[in-house]
């Protein structure tokens, strides 16, 4: 399903390429490392830390907007550490690995900063449960698919060549259902209600681009 997704996500930008006035699109290679934590799990803090590396194709749809369509993996996940200094002997950790596919539309809010707002589908290679008794690898599985939004902040380093933004991505629709359903907690509020069906990953990501810029080939009339 992500993987037809993802087709079509590509020829949507490379026709939304053929309207750009200046340029046909970007090739955009990029790295950097995520900080997550996962919503449901009773840990609370961006613990667990990642890397997220792949490139990403920019159309330009106007002068200030483009739409970027990317290949990334991804690390998500959680984590909680033993502290005996506090009588807290438990210990978490998942380290899920993805493929993801975000769709972004990106706007220049001037020069030097840009923001971004989007979505994206993911899929789990693998992924690496344990608590403090041991391996639960298996033992609950997690979705095999993965659906999120996001929104980010980034700006210019070097001029229409390297960028750095900050993205603050989480799923829309729970990566594992809770095991047992609480049928004694009502949230009065339907966000929390939605929210509040399983676990979620939520995630904070900063990256570095590197633009590599095509531009339209101008037809010369010799005649």
């Amino acid at each position: 399903m992500v993987k037809k997704q993802c087709s079509f996500l590509i020829l949507l930008t490379l026709a939304l390429s053929h309207n750009a006035q200046e340029r046909i699109f970007s090739f955009k290679p990029g790295m950097g490392f995520t900080a997550c934590q996962i919503h449901g799990d009773s840990y609370n803090g961006f613990n667990k830390f990642g890397v997220n590396i792949g490139a990403s194709v920019s159309a330009a749809l106007t002068k200030r907007t483009s739409l970027d369509l990317g290949f990334y993996f991804i690390q998500k996940g959680a984590r909680h550490n033993q502290n005996p200094d506090k009588n807290d002997f438990t210990f978490y950790r998942v380290n899920l690995n993805y493929l993801e596919c975000p769709i972004l539309l990106s706007y220049k809010l001037n020069k030097v900063y840009f923001g971004t707002i989007g979505g994206s589908g993911a899929y789990l290679i693998n992924y690496r449960e344990a608590n403090e008794v041991g391996d639960l690898t298996g033992t609950y599985p997690f979705k095999t698919t993965e659906w999120n939004v996001s929104v980010g902040l980034g700006r210019s380093i070097i001029p229409n060549k390297l960028f750095i933004e900050i993205r603050s991505t989480n799923s829309v629709a729970a990566i594992r259902p809770y095991g047992v359903r609480a049928t004694n907690v009502f949230f009065p509020n339907p966000v929390a209600r939605y929210f509040n069906k399983g676990l979620y990953n939520n995630i904070l990501l900063v990256n570095l681009y590197y633009h590599f810029t095509f531009t339209k080939k101008q037809v010369v009339d010799e005649t």
